[in-house]
């Protein structure tokens, strides 16, 4: 009890401080609005990609970057694509519409600070001091500094794979389709994803057979304890899925058939659903040395988040992108943003830039099992606490994300 008393004190220190942050932000912005002027030939920082940490980076920036400078956004998908709920809504139908938010809200940066560009990056040309970044509209622009914010790919239930909203409905919805009317549904891959999936699966559709298959003994990755695990399969238990863990079978083609175990077992399908990782989008600074990159593609980074590749200081990266330890999620994105972004002015101004290291209060992680219940996981790698709730939106937290990026919660749905 003492231990976990000990680790809320911790929290409660930390959003004190995240709150002092926001404060001094919002002060930094006021007094942004009276002293930024444009120019007629602005310095471009050009930021690609806008989920959590492009968008936030771009907020940042675009708030209190010197006179001379601007943002410009290159983001490809139409709206911010909400990946926290994508299991849920591969299950529930109705709310699709409140995994796509609308753009623009959040940054709130002086005119002329700021730009924005819906369009697809096919290529970055460097060049010296800066470079350009080629679209697929025919267009280039310049950069002074570049931020790559672009994430990671994979499919449904963790990634839409659509770059506008109706065709990205429209894939949620052949997804619910393929759950509803399969009888023995195999999930592959026990990440969050995985998780939450099967476990609504089975929850809302409890005569099908629902298993889930990971490679690994303990169902996450390594940033999470025994204790979250034995959550999971106490819940997955009663909910009644299948969980086979520890093996890595040969997965079949087509949308019917059987799974053959190390064991000489085997299990049937006819759904099939794939959550078994997500490749970091990095081949746009394929030019970096190799040394960059991590086998899995991952793009590593300095402590400052500028690339590890010494040739191009003014490339900074930030996300899923990024190998910058085990915890990959929003909060990890938001806070990597802020440093980027923090850096670049201290470039820009010729002061010492700060380093990123990854915390444990990044990794606090709320995972959804089944539709009636949630935990929440928090460690700071000494001390392991997890409490349950047995109350959720269908939503679950949309409406605050919404907020959070300065809409109305669905208003324009």
């Amino acid at each position: 009890m003492l231990a976990q008393l000990i680790i809320f004190g911790k929290v409660v220190v930390i959003l004190v401080q995240q709150s002092w942050i926001r404060l001094r932000s919002q002060l930094t912005s006021i007094v942004h609005r009276f002293t930024y002027q444009l120019d007629d030939q602005p310095k471009n920082i050009v930021i690609v990609g806008a989920s959590f940490a492009g968008y936030h980076a771009a907020r940042c920036l675009a708030n209190s970057i010197p006179s001379g400078h601007r943002v410009v956004v290159i983001e490809k998908n139409s709206h911010f694509q909400l990946t926290w709920v994508l299991p849920r809504f591969c299950n529930v139908d109705g709310h699709d519409e409140k995994a796509f938010i609308p753009y623009g809200s959040y940054i709130h940066g002086p005119p002329g600070s700021w730009s924005w560009i819906c369009d697809t990056v096919e290529s970055i040309i460097p060049d010296g001091r800066g470079g350009k970044v080629h679209l697929a509209s025919g267009d280039s622009i310049p950069y002074e500094y570049l931020i790559l914010a672009t994430g990671a790919s994979a499919g449904l239930p963790s990634r839409v794979c659509q770059t506008d909203k109706d065709t990205g409905m429209k894939a949620l919805a052949h997804q619910r389709e393929r759950i509803r009317e399969a009888q023995d549904i195999v999930v592959v891959g026990g990440g969050p994803a995985g998780i939450e999936l099967a476990a609504d699966a089975k929850a809302l559709f409890p005569e099908k057979q629902v298993t889930l298959i990971h490679s690994r003994k303990a169902l996450l990755n390594d940033g999470f304890g025994m204790k979250l695990h034995q959550a999971i399969c106490d819940e997955m238990g009663s909910l009644g899925v299948n969980l086979v863990l520890g093996e890595k079978p040969v997965i079949p083609d087509g949308t019917m058939g059987d799974i053959k175990l190390r064991g000489g077992d085997t299990i049937h399908f006819d759904c099939l659903i794939k959550c078994v990782g997500q490749t970091p989008n990095s081949n746009l600074v394929h030019f970096l040395s190799t040394e960059t990159f991590t086998p899995s593609g991952h793009i590593r980074v300095k402590p400052s988040l500028q690339v590890l590749d010494d040739a191009f200081p003014q490339i900074y990266a930030a996300g899923d992108v990024i190998e910058a330890g085990p915890i990959k999620n929003a909060r990890s994105a938001v806070q990597q943003a802020q440093v980027v972004a923090d850096n670049i002015i201290c470039n820009i101004r010729g002061q010492r830039q700060i380093e990123y290291r990854q915390q444990w209060w990044e990794g606090t992680t709320k995972l959804t099992l089944g539709t009636a219940k949630s935990v929440v996981y928090i460690t700071d790698h000494s001390v392991e606490v997890l409490f349950s709730t047995r109350r959720q939106r269908v939503e679950l937290d949309s409406a605050m994300v919404w907020k959070y990026l300065g809409v109305n919660p669905y208003v324009s749905c």
